[in-house]
């Protein structure tokens, strides 16, 4: 197969770390639509990047790497930008960027310290993730055409922010059992 072909899924990650840019340029000039569009597409980069992966068998060492980054910049980027511009409570977004960067940075300690992670997501994980893409579409979406009252969006938020920190405490007792069957390994070993 073409490789021009099997690195279309790379492509789709670096366009997603491109439109980070836009992103915020649109939001601190408040052109909210711009905004809310350009997030959705480096949204639907990430769903077809990884289909196309998957499905195809289009994995590379790259994607492996630039995928799960992108994802960090894209949200804590979007977060950031909500709470800069006055939109996300600095709360909200400061729960959700050290979520990421805990994860972000305890893998890299992982891997240092255990070894590659060959975990996968759990569905507190993918539920807290989800969430957290659908805060922040459904804020930037309310700058857009207000249809949800205030007190909504902080449930939305406080809910946002119970399940991050779970995951967090999630993530940590993983890397804790992972430490621990290492090192009963090379005792045992």
């Amino acid at each position: 197969m073409n490789a021009a072909i099997r690195n279309i899924p790379n492509a789709l990650t670096v366009l997603r770390i491109v439109l980070v840019f836009p992103f915020v340029w649109y939001m601190v000039n408040g052109e909210h639509d711009r905004a809310l569009w350009t997030l959705l597409v480096a949204g639907a980069t990430d769903s077809a990047d990884g289909f196309l992966a998957r499905k195809f068998q289009w994995r590379s060492q790259f994607g492996s790497i630039a995928d799960p980054v992108a994802d960090k910049v894209l949200m804590v980027t979007a977060y950031l930008t909500l709470a800069i511009t006055g939109h996300m409570p600095w709360w909200v977004a400061a729960v959700v960027v050290c979520r990421d960067v805990y994860i972000f940075t305890g893998a890299i300690a992982y891997w240092f310290v255990v070894g590659r992670y060959e975990g996968s997501p759990t569905l507190l994980s993918k539920a807290c993730t989800f969430f957290m893409i659908t805060l922040g579409l459904v804020v930037l979406a309310n700058l857009v055409w207000p249809l949800l009252e205030p007190d909504w969006i902080q449930a939305f938020s406080a809910l946002v922010v119970v399940l991050c920190i779970f995951s967090m405490g999630q993530y940590t007792v993983q890397g804790i059992q992972g430490y621990s069957r290492k090192v009963r390994g090379k005792v045992g070993g």
